[in-house]
This record gives structure tokens, C-alpha cells and sequence, in this order.
């Protein structure tokens, strides 16, 4: 696997490889860690596929919180990525997670945050590995759960829209297409969200909420929100980052 360790302090950063380091050599990984010391070296060289995993100082030396921005937008530009943000306080954990980070660690890293840490990243990455089988134009297909934006009815159909653009047309209903995912991965209903009678939502890739209390999606789409308990759009991304914090 390939790491990157972005830390301007150089103690910490030492601390930290030595940390992924011993977490490699104990489960058998082959890793390569590359070291920055600010976000101009990283953003010089970075393209999508290098780095598995990046773990990121939340400041970088600077007053604001430069590390969480930049990890956003290596993550738009890397759907496989997984960031880990190295922080002093709690309080940008939730920040980070808004993001859709991995996971965090406080300062200083401890053996057992790192080990947290990648037990978090091991199961993601076994969840990222999970898919649904659809038929398209009677043909089957693998569809990854990871990929899934939203989908959405129309007609007699389930319109699935993909991070990478594409629409799959699925003569099924999204009820049905509901209970595949759920096959596929009981921890689906944590992420996948029926926030409409037509629209099922992947919390992952809820960007924004727009003027009229919708979601606003990674793909710059909107999607209703209306819920049966009156939950608000707003509550439901609360309880999704809540269930994030939690579970990290």
C-alpha cells in the first residue's frame, strides 16, 4: 500500500511513520510512505491512484485549517482515497467528517489510535468491495455500493445515477432495488437513505442542502427530502455525521 504522511512538525511526522510502520510490519502489509512537510510539496506532485491512504495534518503550520480543504479536494479528484486528518482537537473531527474524511487521530499519535485507525480503513475498504447485481438491458452487471450517488424512480423504472456520471435504467422497482443493497450489505441502511418515495440517497455523497431544505449531491444534483417521521434534511445528514463521529 501506498501512504503519505503530509506533517510540517518533524518529531510528529517521525512518530506517525513510525507508528503505520509497525501496524504494517505486525499484519504483513508492504507499505511505501512518502513524507511532506506542506501542502505546495504534495499538491506539486499529487495525481489520482498515487496515494491508498494520506494522513493529514490539520494545519500545516498555518492559522487555518489547510490540511481538511486540501484533502477535499484530493478526494474529488480520487474517489478510492482515504484521509486520515492528524488533529489537537476533537472539535475538527466533525469538520472533517462534513468532508467525508476516514478518520482522524488526535495528537500526539498513539499505537492505539494509529491501530483504531486502520481498523476503521480495513473496513471500509471491505465495504467499498461490496456490490449489488443488476440487470441492464437484460444483461447482468456488477454495481459497487461505493459508486452508487443517488437513484431515483421515473416511469416504470429505477434510475441509478453513478459517481461517474452514468445512468444505469433498471426495469425494477426501487423498493425491490432496496432490498438488493440490503442483501448485498446488512450496513446499508446506514448510508442508503429512502428520503422520498421516488429518491434513495447515499449519505456519503450528500454535499450541501439547498434553499428549499433538499439535498445537494456530489454530482451537483438535488434530491427531495420528504420522510414519513418529518425528519428534515438537515437532521438526517446531523445523524448520519453523528453516526460517523460514533463510529470512528
Amino acid at each position: 500500500m501506498n501512504f503519505a504522511v503530509v506533517e510540517d512538525c518533524k518529531p510528529e511526522s517521525d512518530l506517525l511513520i513510525s507508528l503505520i510502520e509497525k501496524y504494517c510490519v505486525r499484519h504483513h502489509i508492504d507499505c511505501s510512505i512518502a513524507v511532506f512537510t506542506s501542502e505546495q510539496e504534495i499538491s506539486s506532485i499529487f495525481s489520482p491512484g498515487m496515494f491508498d491512504i494520506i494522513f493529514f495534518d490539520v494545519y500545516l503550520g498555518q492559522e487555518d485549517p489547510q490540511g481538511i480543504s486540501l484533502g477535499y479536494e484530493f478526494m474529488k479528484a480520487d474517489k478510492n482515497l482515504k484521509i486520515v486528518f492528524c488533529t489537537v482537537s476533537p472539535e475538527h473531527a466533525a469538520a472533517g467528517f462534513q468532508m467525508n474524511a476516514t478518520h482522524y487521530i488526535l495528537k500526539p499519535p498513539t499505537e492505539e489510535s494509529v491501530n483504531e485507525a486502520f481498523s476503521r480503513l480495513s473496513a471500509l475498504m471491505e465495504r467499498d468491495a461490496k456490490y449489488v447485481t443488476v440487470s441492464v438491458k437484460h444483461k447482468k452487471m456488477d454495481l459497487f455500493l461505493k459508486d452508487i450517488v443517488f437513484a431515483e424512480v421515473y416511469r416504470n423504472q429505477t434510475i441509478i445515477h453513478k459517481v461517474s456520471g452514468e445512468e444505469l435504467a433498471l426495469s425494477q422497482t426501487l423498493g425491490s432495488f432496496v432490498d438488493g443493497l440490503l442483501t448485498a450489505d446488512e450496513s446499508a441502511s446506514y448510508c442508503f437513505i429512502r428520503c422520498h418515495k421516488s429518491f434513495l440517497v447515499n449519505m456519503h455523497h450528500v454535499k450541501d442542502i439547498d434553499e428549499y431544505g433538499d439535498f445537494v449531491m456530489s454530482n451537483g444534483r438535488s434530491v427531495l427530502v420528504r420522510v414519513k417521521n418529518g425528519k428534515t434534511a438537515k437532521r438526517l445528514l446531523h445523524d448520519y455525521r453523528i453516526m460517523l463521529l460514533r463510529s470512528s
